[in-house]
């Protein structure tokens, strides 16, 4: 779909806005006394966030499969002058860098925010059970009249 601008334009502005709203909401979110509440309102943001972004890197790829998408030269009068093969080859040559740059922010994004989801989330788990055990060892001392 945009695949006749710099992936940079569209991708720059987006990670700033997602940015800044991630931002915001995490400190709307930080304000949640439960933990494990927070966390999975973070966890759910999150995973909105990315959604869009996937969505944005697949309108970023070219419109149909590479491989099939220009045909393929049927004779070789179809690629007989030099002008014809080159304009095919940059057709293929475009498709593949594209496919390849769209490829690679999304496993940059994907990997990034499924390890910072999950730090998040583990340190939230954490806590909660590190309250629970501590909850539990206070209330399990011995009674000192009984002693």
């Amino acid at each position: 779909m945009f695949i006749d601008h710099d992936i940079l334009y569209i991708l720059g502005p987006a990670i700033v806005l997602f940015v800044g709203t991630t931002l915001v909401l995490r400190s709307r979110y930080n304000k949640e006394e439960d933990l494990l509440k927070r966390a999975l309102k973070l966890l759910k943001l999150n995973m909105i966030i990315v959604g869009v972004f996937c969505i944005l890197l697949w309108f970023l790829l070219p419109m149909t499969p590479v491989l099939s998408t220009f045909g393929y030269p049927k004779s070789e009068g179809d690629i007989q002058t030099t002008t014809l093969l080159l304009n095919y080859l940059q057709d293929y040559n475009k498709a593949l860098v594209r496919t390849t740059s769209v490829l690679y922010w999304f496993i940059f994004v994907f990997v990034w925010w499924f390890i910072t989801s999950f730090f998040d989330f583990s340190k939230a788990i954490t806590a909660v059970v590190d309250r629970k055990d501590k909850d539990k060892r206070i209330t399990a001392q011995p009674d000192p009249r009984n002693a």
